[in-house]
Formats: structure tokens, C-alpha cells, sequence
């Protein structure tokens, strides 16, 4: 055989670099076609819209645009009605959405719900609304802090306690009749409110213009709430206090809504 030169192995053997790079970037490609693909149904939404619009708006071609819809209602990011053949975004979406909302709240506002807590020496909750529940997403204790179970990652029906009252008492009669009627078995099971004694509460609230309950959750119990609006005149977000009843006298409630209310201000927002 002799010394002969070991044969050379042809482009088609070994991966070339350009072939990793064309591989990179039909991935990437994908990638920015699936997130084009989103925001044309984002757009339409609310009618939701067909395949060959889709395909239309994002001058893709058809199968093309079906491939890449496929593969993202598979994953739950768009939903798609086999009876009317249209397309709407997925639900995991709006959960992805609603997580990256949370936690910019919650960097946004725990300086504010630190400066309450060391204030007041209570108990200061960060709540936001999800559907027809309250959320917390942050909690801070101060040096008398109260034993409450209501961490952060519960949920409690809108309206049981006054971070969650704050987040729609102040919105129109017929939103708040909504969420009364949807939540009325929910509130009575869990304190045996009724809609009539809820409207009451929801009254005087109005009038202080801050959220005040008495026992409503807890016996003993006081909480003073405050909605955080922003530029666009929604609810976002609300600052709640608790504390002993006992301990926390008439015209503190007011001097309490006062500084969440300051503290909200202080960071560029509004409670009104």
C-alpha cells in the first residue's frame, strides 16, 4: 500500500462552520416569524382571525404560517376554534404576561411597602387583581406584625379585605355589580357576607376614599387599603395595611391612608 497520504475527508463529512451558522439562523428565523405571527393575532384578538389572514398580514406563505401556528398552539401560547377555523392568543400567554406584570410591580413598590411597614410597625401588602381574585405578590412585616395567613401567592375572592376592595370599589356601579353577582357565593362562603352588606361597605369606602375594614377577614382585625392608578386611570395595584383593632385608634385610619398614599405619589403614581 506505501506510505500514501491519509484520504482527505470531503465538506460533505464534516460540519462546516457555514453550515452551522445556516442552522443558526433558520432558528433564529423561526423565532422572529413565531413572534410576528403573535402580534398579528394580538391585534385581532378580540374577533380573532383565519389562517389565510394570518398569512396575509405577516406576508407569509400558508403552510408556512400553519407550521409555525401549529407549533404554538401546541404549547398553549394561541388557542385555535376548529368550528368557526379562527385563531385568539393562548391562555399560557396571558399566565407569562401577567408573571413579568407581578414581579415589575413588585420591584417597582417594595421600597414604598418597606417604608409603610417600618412607619406603622405593620403588616403591609403589595395586591393585585387577577380575573375575579385578589393576588399578593409581596408582603412586608413590621416590628409588630400581626399572624395573618395571607402570604404572598394566595388568592382571596375580590372584595375579602381592603387591599382587595381597593382594587374595585372605585370603578363604575356596573363593574362593581359584576363582580358582586359573580363573587356572591364566593363572599358568603368565606365570611358570610352578603351582596347588600357588601354594598354597604362599599359605600363608606367611597366616602372615606380608602378602603376600611373591621373584621371583615379577622375578628380583631383592622385593614386600611388604597388603589394605585396609573397614567391611564387603571387600577393596578393596591397598598394595604392590617393591624389589632385594639390597637390602631379611629384617627390613625385616616393618618395610615394618608402615608400609602404619599408613598404611592412618591413613586410617580396616583390613588385617585
Amino acid at each position: 500500500m506505501g506510505n500514501s497520504p491519509p484520504m482527505a475527508m470531503s465538506n460533505a463529512d464534516t460540519p462546516s462552520e457555514s453550515g452551522v451558522n445556516s442552522s443558526q439562523q433558520k432558528g433564529v428565523q423561526s423565532i422572529h416569524r413565531a413572534v410576528s405571527l403573535l402580534r398579528v393575532i394580538a391585534e385581532f384578538n378580540e374577533q380573532g382571525i383565519s389562517l389565510s389572514k394570518i398569512a396575509g398580514i405577516a406576508n407569509f406563505k400558508v403552510s408556512t404560517t400553519h407550521r409555525i401556528l401549529s407549533t404554538l398552539n401546541s404549547e398553549g401560547l394561541i388557542r385555535f376554534d376548529p368550528v368557526s377555523k379562527i385563531y385568539r392568543l393562548g391562555f399560557k400567554l396571558f399566565t407569562l404576561g401577567n408573571l413579568a406584570h407581578q414581579f415589575t410591580i413588585r420591584d417597582r413598590f417594595r421600597i414604598a411597602l418597606e417604608h409603610i411597614a417600618k412607619k406603622t410597625g405593620d403588616t403591609v401588602y403589595l395586591i393585585i387583581r387577577e380575573g375575579y381574585d385578589s393576588l399578593c405578590i409581596d408582603r412586608v412585616e413590621g416590628s409588630s406584625p400581626i399572624r395573618i395567613v395571607f402570604d404572598v401567592g394566595m388568592r382571596r375572592p375580590l372584595g375579602m379585605g381592603a387591599g382587595s376592595l381597593a382594587l374595585f370599589v372605585f370603578l363604575s356601579d356596573e363593574q362593581v355589580e359584576d363582580i358582586l353577582l359573580t363573587n356572591k357565593r364566593r363572599i358568603y362562603d368565606f365570611n358570610g357576607m352578603t351582596i347588600e352588606d357588601m354594598k354597604k361597605l362599599i359605600s363608606l369606602c367611597r366616602n372615606l376614599k380608602y378602603t376600611l375594614t373591621e373584621g371583615v377577614i379577622d375578628k380583631g382585625v383592622t385593614g386600611i387599603g388604597v388603589p394605585i392608578y396609573n397614567k391611564q386611570k387603571d387600577i393596578i395595584a393596591s397598598i394595604s395595611v392590617t393591624a389589632l383593632s385594639e390597637g390602631i385608634i379611629r384617627k390613625q385610619h385616616e393618618m395610615i391612608a394618608k402615608l400609602i398614599k404619599l408613598e404611592i405619589k412618591h413613586l410617580g403614581y396616583r390613588s385617585y
